[in-house]
């Protein structure tokens, strides 16, 4: 028992420390606070298991040989195990989400863009400083906790992790449903349109968003209305570059078929998703900037445009 809440109380300290420095690492190139947590609360529960990997792996052998060679077999071994965490985390999160939530594809020396050397070595050199100066401290801060202390608070943390685990995790495989009713609609309209002479689906995007924000004042129940939006859509004109009359023609009638309405209801329920991304969705797509979908690419290439957006918004709202 007094081996899990030491577990646990280290696993929570590694875990704050690791979210720490993922934050700050992410934040400064960018200028702006990014909480690189996988769970809502400040804890990367990765760099946890990694250093207790660690700790369980190279301690045993710390000291055991002289020096330089010491700190070389903690720095070797620190990087091979953090590094295959870190390949095999981001191998099960693709699987399980369907989802790549980093890519280190640009960098030199990377193996199949889920870990590269440099953060290999970056770990290496953690993993040294965790073995010889951070986990002793981090030992005897946990000793020091008196009885009722220490297994209260593993037992709320333990609680903790498991609400925030199923909290975030329901709201990954949510974001994934999203992002596939999304891209449905996307290849729908696609398809439905794919007659119409030189008309991408952004331009057919564009144009029901115009008409849209016009609807109350065109109110197409008469002829009258129904001409000014013949004139809406000749103004569009150039932008979907038309050809003919004859094109024009064939946009309108693809316009009011019946198909294309329903499609058009489905496009407008996206556009108010996206401008209402929940929060929880909105930080995780902060937290991983590049995560992609596997299944539906464009569609969640989309909703990270939308998030951005809507950071950009708050931020102008602020000044």
């Amino acid at each position: 028992m007094e081996t899990f809440i030491s577990l646990v109380l280290l696993f929570t300290m590694y875990s704050f420390l690791g979210w720490l420095c993922e934050s700050i690492y992410c934040s400064i190139p960018e200028k702006r606070f990014i909480n690189r947590g996988f769970l809502n609360g400040p804890f990367c529960p990765v760099y946890g298991f990694g250093a207790l990997l660690n700790i369980t792996a190279l301690l045993p052998a710390s000291g055991k040989l002289p020096f330089p060679w010491d700190f070389a077999f903690l720095f070797l071994g620190g990087m091979i195990l953090t590094s295959a965490l870190e390949y095999a985390t981001g191998y099960l999160l693709e699987k399980l989400f369907h989802a790549t939530w980093w890519d280190y594809s640009k960098h030199r020396f990377n193996l199949h863009g889920r870990i590269c050397l440099h953060n290999s070595l970056l770990f290496g050199l953690m993993s040294v400083l965790l073995i010889k100066v951070i986990h002793p401290l981090a030992a005897a801060a946990t000793a020091a906790l008196p009885y009722p202390a220490a297994p209260v608070l593993a037992g709320g943390l333990t609680v903790y992790y498991f609400a925030d685990g199923i909290i975030t995790v329901t709201n990954i495989l949510q974001l994934g449903g999203k992002t596939r009713q999304l891209q449905l609609v996307l290849d729908e309209i696609r398809e439905k349109t794919a007659g119409v002479k030189d008309l991408s689906l952004y331009t057919m995007e564009q144009t029901l968003d115009e008409l849209s924000s016009r609807a109350q004042e065109l109110k197409s129940d008469s002829l009258q209305n129904f001409s000014r939006m013949m004139d809406v859509l000749k103004e569009k004109a150039d932008a979907t570059r038309l050809e003919s009359a004859e094109s024009l023609k064939e946009f309108i009638q693809n316009l009011i078929n019946a198909e294309i309405r329903a499609r058009i209801s489905l496009l407008r329920s996206r556009q108010a998703y996206l401008e209402k991304i929940p929060h929880i969705h909105r930080r995780i797509l902060n937290a991983f900037p590049q995560m992609s979908s596997i299944r539906s690419p464009e569609s969640f290439a989309r909703l990270k445009t939308a998030a951005k957006a809507a950071r950009e918004k708050v931020k102008k709202q602020d000044r």
